[in-house]
């Protein structure tokens, strides 16, 4: 499954040798890359207060994508009633808030926004955004499926990430890069899967 986007161990030892350029990015970030997100670890019980909203929908976002309040109030609903430990699918997720209106009574599929809510949850998950799909060379699906065909290609791509960073971790494929992120930046919370999706978000910036 997934072998079309599979990339060979050159992509990563692009990483690799470009990982000095690839820190300095990253610390350059705001906000601040790493702090912001251990703090939004460290204070995921907060969740239903405004101040974490901002920052969450700052960090991961949310901001600029037009979302209603109707639609933020639920997703955030989501991600405090799963605190209990029971995480939901991004596809199951990404569905059930297909159904809110994000404005003006239009509908969109926010497939990116549910995989990191999802990953909150649970942070051995990867987590779905543009810099992905470019750099395993998905195709978005096409508008003219029905919403759970669209869904469930996404979800295939999903499960070829998870089986992916498995295989990057087991091959030692980024161990020069997330050695070298730990020891410049030593993250409380992040997970080796959360580091493999930050050198390749920050490779596709320092890349372009």
């Amino acid at each position: 499954m997934g072998d079309q986007w599979s990339r060979s161990a050159s992509a990563y030892d692009a990483i690799n040798r470009n990982i000095e350029r690839i820190l300095r990015s990253i610390q350059s970030g705001t906000p601040p890359h790493v702090t912001e997100y251990d703090w939004l670890i460290q204070n995921l019980h907060r969740v239903a207060e405004t101040d974490y909203q901002k920052r969450y929908k700052r960090y991961w976002r949310l901001n600029g994508a037009g979302l209603s309040q109707n639609y933020c109030q639920r997703y955030f609903q989501y991600l405090q009633f799963r605190l209990d430990g029971n995480v939901l699918d991004p596809g199951t997720l990404a569905y059930e808030l297909y159904q809110i209106p994000i404005n003006n009574n239009r509908r969109a599929l926010q497939f990116s926004f549910c995989t990191k809510l999802c990953h909150m949850l649970d942070r051995r998950l990867p987590i779905y955004d543009s810099n992905m799909r470019t750099f395993y060379a998905f195709k978005t699906p096409g508008y003219g499926l029905t919403v759970r065909q669209r869904i469930a290609q996404f979800m295939c791509f999903y499960r070829f990430l998870i089986a992916e960073y498995n295989r990057v971790l087991d091959g030692g494929l980024l161990h020069v890069s997330i050695q070298a992120f730990g020891q410049r930046f030593r993250p409380h919370h992040l997970s080796d899967v959360k580091i493999i999706d930050s050198l390749i978000w920050a490779w596709r910036q320092v890349s372009d």
